[in-house]
């Protein structure tokens, strides 16, 4: 027998092998998908409102792989963002009977804001810098150094109807940071309202397929894009949508996001007043430094009751409860702008 026939002999068993586990990974898929679809019909069956929560329920390993893609592993090594095409592969591609393409067939809700909750709204964050994640986590949330979190011009959102799927066009890595502290709004940038493809377009459980001929037009890598593209069809089907909150007319992500009036203490050193004072967000890390655990007793005695506890330097601290003047998220930023300061 020649090199040659067994060359041939070896490519053709691989080329069944792969055949086999890809119609064993397809079987899966479809599976998946049967399992979903069967739940959220009998969900849409007893409250279509609550298909929003199907929504968040099966966006959430979608988005757990996409926030964790660079924790996992040393280096990037994966998409630089979720796109459209990520669900329908070539925007340019004809998915009507006359020729129309996606581009030409989903809606921009020129009007349409939405203010999205990090936690809550399924937002795929991507980061890609490892310095960039790293000084996100640690430094961006309530009670670190750069404060509670809050939205701001560079956090780029488009928000996909009716099912409700947000993707990440810029802030990323404070995304991310903002979605693992469930802490935090972004009003959307843009909203696509996908509704008219469902005439044109369905998922059967591994691909895309154009609906009048039949014809395969994508393979999502991610089979819960095309299980949510499906619940948005029962969303349509049943005259609900994703139940984002509607943002106001003047809403934008360079406003503050906080209270009118937000919580804030004046702060005095070794009972002089300091002229600062410190965020709520500021005032938890100060007493945990301090080792004073949020929410106990002792805690509560300094920030509610104006009770004196020791800083990292052992001067007398007060908080007392202000509203109008500089306001800080650092203790140790305080003790350095206050002429009261360190000698």
């Amino acid at each position: 027998m020649t090199a040659n026939t067994n060359g041939v002999r070896r490519s053709s068993w691989l080329g069944r092998v792969f055949r086999q586990r890809l119609a064993e990974h397809e079987a899966v898929r479809r599976e998946h998908f049967e399992n979903v679809m069967l739940r959220a019909r009998a969900v849409a069956a007893d409250d279509p409102l609550g298909l929003s929560s199907m929504v968040r329920l099966i966006a959430a390993p979608l988005q757990v792989r996409a926030m964790t893609s660079l924790v996992f592993q040393p280096a990037y090594r994966s998409r630089s963002a979720y796109i459209l095409s990520d669900l329908f592969g070539p925007l340019g591609a004809r998915v009507t009977a006359e020729g129309l393409t996606v581009e030409k067939v989903r809606v921009r809700l020129q009007d349409a804001r939405y203010r999205l909750r990090l936690g809550r709204d399924p937002i795929l964050a991507l980061p890609q810098s490892d310095s960039c994640l790293t000084n996100a986590i640690a430094n961006i949330g309530h009670s670190r150094r750069m404060g509670e979190w809050h939205a701001d011009f560079n956090h780029k959102v488009e928000l996909l109807l009716p099912f409700g799927l947000a993707l990440a066009g810029g802030g990323n890595h404070s995304l991310t940071a903002g979605i693992a502290n469930a802490e935090g709004t972004v009003v959307t940038d843009t909203v696509t309202d996908l509704a008219p493809l469902y005439a044109h377009v369905r998922y059967d459980g591994v691909s895309m397929i154009r609906t009048h001929d039949g014809v395969n037009l994508w393979t999502p890598v991610d089979e819960e894009l095309g299980i949510l593209f499906e619940i948005g069809r029962l969303m349509v089907e049943h005259r609900v949508r994703y139940d984002a909150q509607v943002a106001a007319d003047n809403e934008s992500n360079s406003d503050a996001s906080g209270e009118s009036f937000p919580i804030c203490y004046r702060v005095l050193i070794d009972g002089r007043d300091t002229g600062y004072s410190l965020s709520d967000s500021g005032a938890t890390r100060a007493l945990l430094k301090a080792g004073i655990e949020s929410g106990s007793a002792r805690a509560r005695s300094v920030i509610v009751e104006g009770a004196a506890f020791k800083a990292d330097d052992e001067r007398r601290v007060v908080l007392e409860h202000y509203k109008r003047r500089p306001l800080v998220d650092d203790l140790e930023r305080v003790t350095q702008l206050s002429i009261y300061g360190k000698d």
